[in-house]
């Protein structure tokens, strides 16, 4: 029984939630206010335990690629319920409509990625690299 227990808090630990987000965060990435638009705010938790604040998609991704070693986990929100998803199982569709005025959409289903997607390419999270980022950043 102590081993299913200490089994479940290192789960909890390993696996937990995303962090409430605080009034007035900033995005680590561009400055901003990452409650700007609440769809497009995202997360990422370091494994020291700490939490860093995006104030888009894009952002939180950007930030990944350049500090993977330091990354436990990626929150993104749903584009359409904006309910919190684990960003390494998004799928993601390129939008104008970021507070950037470029970026991407995060979506729990490729469906709906697709549905919203109006013959744009999906992107998966392995398909996400540097190159596509900064194509995102030329296209505003």
């Amino acid at each position: 029984m102590k081993a299913l227990f200490a089994l479940l808090v290192v789960c909890l630990f390993t696996f937990g939630q995303p962090a409430k987000v605080p009034e007035g965060q900033r995005c680590a990435v561009c400055g901003m206010d990452v409650n700007m638009d609440p769809k497009q705010t995202s997360q990422i938790k370091l494994k020291d335990g700490k939490y860093v604040f995006f104030a888009e998609v894009a952002h939180a991704l950007e930030y990944y690629l350049k500090n993977k070693e330091k990354v436990a986990q990626i929150w993104v929100k749903d584009a359409q319920t904006g309910k919190w998803i684990d960003g390494t199982k998004a799928f993601y569709v390129e939008t104008p409509d970021t507070p950037m005025g470029h970026g991407l959409l995060a979506f729990e289903s490729r469906i709906k990625a697709v549905s919203q997607a109006k013959g744009k390419k999906v992107y998966s999270f392995r398909d996400i690299n540097q190159d596509l980022l900064k194509g995102l950043q030329h296209r505003h």
